[in-house]
């Protein structure tokens, strides 16, 4: 699945680093990597996503 580079909006791939504890419990860490190669490490709730994930079957029948 690919989402926007939180600093340039290009496409990114996403991978799962783990989880931390929260004081709303347990989020999920996640890698980013974009085409321009840039990188970050953060909370994956604050991630857009810029392409429908195929798997979803909305819209289909």
């Amino acid at each position: 699945m690919l989402y926007d580079c939180p600093e340039c909006g290009l496409p990114a791939e996403v991978t799962t680093v783990g989880h931390a504890d929260s004081t709303d419990g347990p989020v999920e860490v996640v890698r980013v990597r974009c085409a321009s190669a840039h990188w970050f490490l953060g909370p994956g709730e604050t991630l857009r996503r810029l392409l429908p994930d195929p798997r979803s079957s909305s819209g289909r029948r």
